[in-house]
């Protein structure tokens, strides 16, 4: 089982918390512009331009934070498990080099080839 840093775990926290804001954000706004328009004081068109801006500077902040943050968070993950994997690859191979050694009789002997005492 493959261990995540907690500071990528932190990070998906974040993103999901950001997301949750979002969503919460864009009912809320999706509500007030509603019973803006149901009252009359605004028409959808020939107001689209407002509109669209009122949600875009509300909810898309929070869905550009949610995004950044999920993001890192992976990136995190994948440079974890690409360290991982070189690291027990080095292992490995050490290994594999020690043991090759040990079985040919080459760990027996010294740089010039003399048998160690």
């Amino acid at each position: 089982m493959r261990k995540v840093s907690y500071l990528s775990v932190i990070l998906f926290l974040i993103a999901a918390w950001f997301t949750i804001f979002f969503f919460w954000n864009f009912i809320e706004y999706n509500n007030y512009v509603g019973n803006i328009i149901r009252a009359g004081n605004i028409t959808f068109r020939g107001n689209e331009y407002e509109v669209i801006s009122y949600y875009m500077s509300s909810c898309a902040p929070y869905a550009f934070y949610a995004l950044t943050t999920g993001v890192l968070g992976w990136v995190l993950v994948k440079l974890r498990s690409r360290k991982l994997t070189e690291i027990e690859r080095t292992s490995i191979i050490n290994v594999t080099n020690h043991d090759n050694q040990m079985l040919n009789g080459d760990g027996l002997h010294n740089d010039n080839g003399d048998i160690k005492e």
